[in-house]
This record gives structure tokens, C-alpha cells and sequence, in this order.
């Protein structure tokens, strides 16, 4: 695996960083998360242009990412540019998976994937709609913005955890024991296999897009949400030691799209340089994908 990004412990932003994670282990409660969800997710009213939102991205710095400090427009486009390069080929889903990941996973698992990308999921016809994902998939940040409530960093970005489960020792700073006094990540209230569709996460920007997509009546596809809903869930989809976490509470489902996170994970993260893409030239593309998919306005608060 590359380790040239990601890097908690001596990162140029280390302080911003370390500091957002503390405030978010401390602060992301069960209570909270609720409170949050019924207040961002309900009542939706508003109609947003999907280019107003983007636009806004132009504003937003994410002060929990150790790579880079440019504006979170510019990460939104080279996402989306690295994924539609990354999906011309074919290839083998294990290529996915570091050697330790790949060696922790449960046997049955390993089988499975042992096949092309494709071929797993074969029942996907068109895939015009993941660039396009990766294009929006930080859209939910607006929440720093004065518009949307101005919420703090903490309540925002960075990596994302189930509530009212133990916090998995693969988490950033789990050593730092920020969490300690936060009752919601100590003792476990869910059943196993229950899936994470039935569990509440950390609030954040990935759960708040994941809903407007759902309430505004896009006709993206049910992996589209499912991408945008975990791609900062690393400890589950990209764990730092290669231990998993979370696998008790995985349905079948969660196993099936782990590739397509795999896949995402590798285009959001290192597609992070200081080369800046010509904008001007790929919005008209994804112009046509936007409409396509009933995206063009969202409902908003």
C-alpha cells in the first residue's frame, strides 16, 4: 500500500488534525447523532442547483485530512477523474486488498473476490454513474458553510464510526484514548450481522448527502448511496493494520459492496496531488451524467 498519504502521526497539519479527531471522539454520541440526523434530514424543503453546491466546495478546507489543504473543489474533481481512469480496465478484485487485509479475510470471502471486478458485479450494466460519485461525494461539507448551519469540523469531516458499538482499535488516535468518556463507543447494542444500515454512524457530511440523495428522488442506482453513505468508514473498508473492524456487524450485503469502496477508497485518497485539473474542460461532461441521473437540483433545508 502507498504510505505516502494518510499519515497521522507526522503530518504537515498534524495539530488541525489531531485536534478535529479529539473533538469528534469526544463529541459524537448516540444523542447527537440523532439530534443531528432529525435536524438535517427531515423538513427538507429548499431546492439547491447541484452547481450552487459544488461551487461552495471552492470555500471549504477539511481540516481532518493530513494530504492537503486545497480547497475541497479541486479533491472533488480529481476524484472523479481518477475513478473514470481507474474503471476502463478490467481487473482482479484481490488487487484491491493490501496482503494483510487480503490475508484476514474470512475464507468464503476470499473465494468470492478471486474474480474479475466485472464479473462480481455483473448485474451492473452502466457505470457512468461512479466518476460522478466521485465528482459529489464530499458535497455534504456545506454543513461548515454559514447556509447550513456552520457546524464545527468535528461534526463534519473525517473518518466515520459506528455509535453505541466499542470504537474498533484500528480508528485514528484509538491509542490517544480521546474516547474514553464517551459512553456511546463503549458498550455494543446491536446484533451480530445486523448490517450497518441498521446501526447509526457518526454524524457527518457522508450521511447527509447519502440522505439528500435519497429524499431528492435522484435515479442514481442504490450503490451510488451506499458508496457516498461509508466512504470515510476506513476502519471497516481500508484498516490501517489490516485488522478489520466491525466485521461482526456486516450483513452479506456490506461484504458485497466492500469492493466498490475498495475501489472509491483508492481514487478519493490518492488522487490528492497539488496538480490542479482544468475544470472548464470536464464540467460539460459531467453536466450530462448529472441530468442523466436526476440530479440537477436537491432538496435542502
Amino acid at each position: 500500500m502507498d504510505n505516502t498519504f494518510r499519515d497521522y502521526d507526522n503530518s504537515k497539519f498534524q495539530t488541525r488534525v489531531e485536534n478535529t479527531y479529539k473533538k469528534m471522539l469526544e463529541n459524537q454520541t448516540s444523542e447527537y447523532v440523532i439530534k443531528m440526523k432529525n435536524m438535517y434530514t427531515n423538513n427538507l424543503t429548499k431546492e439547491y442547483s447541484i452547481w450552487e453546491l459544488i461551487n461552495m466546495l471552492d470555500k471549504i478546507v477539511d481540516e481532518s485530512d493530513p494530504d492537503t489543504d486545497l480547497p475541497q473543489i479541486v479533491h472533488a474533481y480529481q476524484t472523479g477523474e481518477s475513478i473514470k481512469n481507474r474503471i476502463k480496465t478490467d481487473f482482479n478484485i484481490k488487487s484491491l486488498f493490501s496482503i494483510d487485509e487480503w490475508n484476514n479475510l474470512p475464507e468464503k470471502y476470499k473465494y468470492y473476490y478471486n474474480v474479475p471486478f466485472y464479473e462480481y458485479y455483473s448485474n451492473i450494466k452502466e457505470w457512468d454513474w461512479f466518476p460522478l460519485i466521485g465528482f459529489i461525494h464530499d458535497l455534504g461539507k456545506v454543513l461548515l458553510l454559514e447556509e447550513f448551519g456552520k457546524l464545527p469540523q468535528w461534526s463534519v469531516v473525517g473518518d466515520t464510526f459506528p455509535v453505541s458499538i466499542p470504537l474498533s482499535d484500528n480508528f485514528v488516535f484509538f491509542n490517544k484514548n480521546y474516547h474514553k468518556n464517551n459512553k456511546s463507543l463503549q458498550n455494543n447494542n446491536h446484533k451480530i450481522t445486523c448490517g450497518f444500515d441498521n446501526i447509526n454512524f457518526s454524524w457527518g457530511h457522508d450521511e447527509f448527502l447519502a440522505s439528500i440523495l435519497e429524499r431528492s428522488s435522484t435515479e442514481l442506482p442504490t450503490e451510488a448511496i451506499y458508496i457516498i453513505r461509508y466512504h470515510s468508514f476506513y476502519s471497516w473498508h481500508t484498516p490501517r493494520n489490516g485488522q478489520r473492524g466491525y466485521t461482526a456487524f456486516a450483513s452479506r450485503n456490506d461484504w458485497d459492496m466492500l469492493p466498490l469502496l475498495k475501489l472509491f477508497q483508492k481514487a478519493d485518497l490518492y488522487s490528492k496531488t497539488r496538480n490542479i485539473p482544468e475544470i472548464s474542460k470536464i464540467k460539460e461532461e459531467y453536466e450530462i451524467v448529472i441530468k442523466k441521473y436526476g440530479c440537477s437540483t436537491l432538496l435542502m433545508l
